[in-house]
């Protein structure tokens, strides 16, 4: 089974951070153990360009992962995405981890003009993306003609040495994305599945049954493609997350806010609130019951990133 990795998902802007204060921020999240930091790819206020903010990050840091969770393959064509990817790992020293997906935000979309097609079409212009991608990581020109996408010669993305380029993540929450993730990604992300925006629908759904299905649909397409299981690894981000010693007052906040039962919101993996110990457990069970080792965490609050590294990824580390 493989190590407990962790990731940090911290939802800073700068007009409420300095450039010294997101400094100083990523510096405590290499030091109190956090095995990655991850930026999303949106367009609302909230969150600025992950492309911009993991290159700080990069040259700030000596051991800390730097990760997009996710690039939306309908903001940039491929042959930027390969670029960017490129540039940040050999800015990171081979720490960049390159997440990519097919979108699933309307606002986004609506807000940037942009057409929302239906998630097959998203998903066959992911496909034919990766396949560009990689081939402009590791060849000298690479050449494509596809149903989206027409690549004439371009050049290699950058001076990658050989069997050297960023970890592919691919996450979704369909059959359709995951098989895309079991036939190129290295690792795989296990999400909700929210196909028309419907978080209450999607969280009623997503249960550990659900994850383990989402898994085997991902490991039934590597094999189809003649791909090693050994190498796959399996990634969770959590977005919900509270230590307290007062758990059931919390799931009553969040069922009556997303209008489920409250045992539709303990259910739900993604869903984490408890005592430090009860977290623990919670996490090693997970691993044990799907193969999921990598974690990540939707974390704000200065002093849950504090508590949870020393009462959460600090005991599980010690566990093989």
């Amino acid at each position: 089974m493989r190590p407990f990795r962790f990731g940090i998902m911290p939802y800073i802007g700068f007009w409420t951070h300095s450039m010294n204060e997101w400094v100083k921020s990523v510096k405590l999240y290499e030091k109190l153990g956090y095995d990655t930091l991850f930026q999303c790819d949106h367009f609302y206020q909230a969150t600025y360009d992950p492309i911009a903010m993991l290159a700080s990050a990069a040259v700030t840091t000596e051991k800390l992962n730097i990760g997009t969770l996710v690039f939306d393959v309908d903001y940039r064509h491929p042959v930027v995405l390969a670029k960017a990817a490129a540039t940040l790992y050999l800015l990171s020293n081979g720490r960049y981890e390159f997440g990519i997906g097919a979108g699933w935000q309307k606002r986004d979309y609506y807000n940037a003009g942009i057409k929302f097609n239906r998630p097959s079409k998203r998903i066959e212009r992911l496909e034919e993306a990766l396949k560009i991608i990689r081939g402009m990581w590791t060849q000298e020109n690479t050449s494509f003609d596809g149903k989206h996408y027409q690549i004439n010669e371009i050049d290699r993305a950058g001076n990658l040495s050989e069997g050297e380029y960023p970890k592919i993540i691919v996450g979704g929450g369909g059959k359709k994305v995951l098989s895309v993730a079991g036939r190129h990604a290295d690792i795989v992300g296990i999400n909700m599945s929210v196909p028309d925006g419907n978080f209450t629908n999607a969280i009623r759904r997503h249960t550990k049954d659900r994850v383990m299905l989402q898994i085997e649909w991902a490991k039934a397409a590597a094999k189809d493609y003649s791909r090693d299981l050994y190498n796959m690894e399996f990634q969770m981000h959590i977005p919900e997350v509270m230590i307290t010693d007062e758990p059931e007052l919390a799931y009553k906040k969040i069922a009556k806010e997303y209008d489920i039962a409250v045992e539709e919101a303990v259910a739900c993996p993604t869903i984490l609130f408890g005592s430090s110990s009860q977290i623990v457990t919670k996490l090693k069970e997970l691993r044990e019951d799907t193969g999921i080792n990598y974690f990540s965490f939707g974390l704000n609050d200065t002093k849950l990133i504090y508590e949870f590294a020393k009462t959460v990824i600090r005991p599980l580390r010690k566990i093989t």
